[in-house]
């Protein structure tokens, strides 16, 4: 599934050349950014928010700053989600937790007719991820929502991070956190008015182990596929995710991804 990346002495160029045309762009900004960083952390930031226009491989381009890249650069780099047990082709309706600027949005819709409901709480790269659906001209496909997923329905705190896929939403709050509504995975199911979910990609960075905790049979019975990434977070495993979905009736597969993150690939047992 995940493809071979080119040969460089640099673990990063190697997936931005994998995944962008332009890869010289992002890939020697951030290599200056990031020597700058310790001299002046003003312009460092500054660095971090210029905006690009990434030219994938696949066709799509999008835009993001540079601080996005990295989420896009796996989705295209590394053709995660290019998994053989899943028929792109037969995807009607898709929910995206966790959408990002819109990566996976973009290769999704690049395969299949599919309509989609994207989730993105951080305003900040959801600004970009409406700007990337009107780009590729996929209004009439993707509706994207100011969610976050979590356990349950309220008001939550969203830390940044300086590469900012990794945004996650946190339980004590300080300074720089952005309040959010979260809303529960059955209930942004039922928003989306889909008669059922035919993929489920969830990169929620931790809150995958709240929700899947507090997780119902009638929700689970709603999707037919997921791929999640699952976060190290201290006191959950990601094992008690792949339990409740081998309970509920999926045959469930295991890809190692670097930084302890596990991508759990899971289709209904018996589904052609």
């Amino acid at each position: 599934m995940r493809k071979q990346l080119p040969k460089s002495r640099s673990p990063r160029i190697a997936l931005l050349q994998a995944a962008f045309v332009n890869w010289r762009l992002p890939g020697y900004l951030g290599s200056i950014a990031y020597r700058l960083r310790p001299i002046s952390p003003a312009l460092f930031e500054r660095l971090m928010d210029i905006r690009l226009v990434l030219e994938t491989q696949r066709g799509p381009s999008l835009t993001a700053r540079l601080r996005d890249v990295n989420g896009p650069a796996e989705v295209f780099g590394l053709d995660e989600y290019e998994t053989p047990s899943l028929d792109w082709s037969r995807l009607a309706y898709v929910l995206d937790a966790g959408a990002h600027v819109g990566g996976f949005v973009l290769w999704a819709a690049n395969r299949s007719k599919c309509k989609i409901e994207a989730l993105e709480p951080n305003p900040a790269t959801r600004a970009l991820l409406e700007s990337n659906v009107r780009r590729e001209r996929l209004a009439d496909r993707v509706r994207v929502r100011p969610w976050a997923i979590a356990a349950t329905r309220g008001s939550r705190r969203l830390r940044p991070a300086l590469d900012s896929a990794a945004s996650a939403l946190v339980d004590e709050s300080r300074r720089g956190d952005v309040e959010v509504d979260a809303v529960t995975l059955a209930e942004a199911i039922a928003a989306s008015g889909f008669p059922r979910i035919d993929l489920l990609k969830m990169d929620i960075e931790g809150a995958e182990h709240e929700v899947f905790g507090a997780l119902e049979a009638q929700t689970l019975d709603l999707v037919e596929f997921w791929i999640i990434e699952c976060h190290p977070v201290p006191g959950t495993n990601h094992g008690a995710i792949q339990q409740v979905l081998i309970s509920a009736g999926f045959d469930v597969t295991e890809v190692a991804k670097p930084l302890g993150q596990t991508l759990l690939i899971a289709r209904r047992r018996g589904r052609p």
